[in-house]
């Protein structure tokens, strides 16, 4: 799940480079550590619904020592301008508590915020990770994403 104050820049962020990030604090990104290469997942943002489904590509790492590509270069990821702004100002801090750790996905499918999959009874967390076991859910969004269901 996404920070909802963030919701919007770290949205767009993880679709642009393929990942998914948690900062402020070990409370919120030790949770992705589990988040492995192989693994399915599936984006939700609180009061908006499901964006995305994608399968992660590598470990958990610090946004400071991630490469993304822009302009068709590797790059590191604190150098783009989405980090720019004062909420970013500490993703490259080594403070664990201040730094911002991300997750590398290939993405499936994804969607704007303003599309988000919703309807009543789909399972939802306050929870930045959680294992989604709702069959229900699963089936929605994958129909909704247009994508065959699979199992993990």
């Amino acid at each position: 799940m996404l920070d909802r104050a963030d919701q919007p820049d770290r949205w767009s962020m993880a679709r642009k480079y393929g990942l998914l990030s948690a900062g402020g604090g070990s409370r919120y990104w030790k949770p992705v550590r589990h988040l492995t290469p192989g693994k399915r997942v599936f984006a939700y943002v609180g009061g908006a619904g499901y964006v995305g489904i994608g399968r992660v590509t590598g470990e958990m790492m610090p946004a400071r020592d991630a490469r993304v590509e822009a302009d068709g270069t590797l790059q590191p990821l604190v150098d783009q301008p989405e980090l720019s702004t004062e909420k970013w100002n500490d993703a490259a801090s080594e403070d664990p508590e201040l730094a911002e750790m991300v997750v590398p996905v290939e993405w499936l499918g994804t969607r704007p915020i303003e599309e988000a999959i919703w309807e009543k009874g789909l399972f939802s967390s306050q929870h930045v990770a959680c294992k989604l076991r709702d069959e229900n859910t699963i089936r929605t969004v994958e129909a909704a994403f247009g994508l065959d269901p699979t199992t993990d």
